[in-house]
């Protein structure tokens, strides 16, 4: 049989506080994140990293010197290696950090892998995050000469299986705290990159409806979006805004956009915005994880390849 490679594709995260800097370069070079003529992204993102580098090492410093995401991808692609059949190789391609897909797709071609299975860490695609990582893929296939047959999974937002893993985790929590708001907060987008066509606000809305339905025993459902960079029009409702005005001061938030804990959830989430609810009266905040190596997320990433 053809040798076979699932490959979880994500942003990637910090290994130590010298990637911090690495992380920044690659994310604000992205032309899918400032989407800019050349000149003029490297202008921007060099003042965009001039200004974040030091917060942004005193933020990873917060949560231990590094991202958690590594550490929790290869958990995952642990889990999955142990689900699939010997004929596949499981394995992760950072966006931003290593392992980058050059030196992982290398491999794969040394090791003669004819098939490859993306399957990104979002489950709403955005030209920011899933298209962004799928054209680079591409891009190095093509610098290394590599052509083995591609199949790809672009969005999951809708999928039974993955609204149903959200949906338990979420439920676990509200069993604990009856009674408590529920905000699914997301990564924001500039208005201007949906205005121009990008799916992901909608992918949002319909996942939390999604999710929502299946949820029981809660009081209020809402959505807000966190992250905003710059100055610019972002998707609305902030965070901040919606903690300032929900009238139940019990909360829970679910970070809907991701799929394994990072910088933004563990840090933003658990520290910056716990903090602002503090301030703002709320008086219990709470966070959940997101699936990371849930064996549930495990099954159904398992029963996704299987039909690819």
């Amino acid at each position: 049989m053809a040798k076979k490679a699932l490959i979880l594709l994500n942003m990637g995260g910090p290994n130590n506080l010298d990637e911090v800097e690495v992380f920044l370069q690659n994310m604000f070079h992205d032309k899918n994140i400032l989407p800019f003529p050349m000149f003029l992204r490297k202008f921007i993102a060099k003042r965009i990293i001039n200004s974040r580098l030091e917060e942004a090492k005193g933020n990873y410093k917060a949560i231990g010197a590094k991202s958690p995401l590594p550490k929790l991808t290869q958990n995952l692609v642990g889990k999955l290696q142990t689900k699939v059949d010997e004929d596949t190789t499981v394995t992760a391609i950072m966006r931003y950090t290593p392992p980058f897909a050059r030196e992982v797709l290398q491999r794969l071609q040394e090791q003669g892998v004819q098939s490859l299975y993306l399957f990104p860490m979002y489950p709403q695609f955005s030209t920011t995050t899933t298209k962004s990582s799928i054209e680079d893929i591409y891009r190095n296939l093509n610098t290394l000469r590599y052509s083995p047959r591609v199949f790809k999974m672009e969005s999951y937002f809708a999928e039974k299986g993955y609204t149903d893993a959200v949906a338990k985790q979420i439920q676990k929590k509200l069993d604990k705290f009856p009674g408590y708001d529920v905000i699914f907060s997301a990564h924001g987008l500039p208005q201007r990159v949906v205005d121009k066509g990008d799916p992901y606000q909608k992918h949002i809305e319909a996942t939390v409806k999604k999710v929502s339905k299946k949820l029981h025993g809660y009081n209020k459902i809402h959505l807000a979006y966190q992250s905003k960079v710059g100055k610019g029009k972002w998707l609305e409702p902030s965070l901040d805004r919606m903690l300032e005005t929900v009238q139940n001061k019990k909360v829970i938030i679910y970070p809907i956009a991701f799929t394994v804990d990072n910088s933004e959830t563990v840090f933003e989430l658990r520290i910056e915005y716990k903090q602002i609810a503090k301030e703002l009266g709320i008086e219990d905040y709470r966070v959940c994880s997101c699936l990371n190596d849930d064996n549930d997320f495990v099954e159904f990433i398992r029963s996704i390849y299987s039909m690819m």
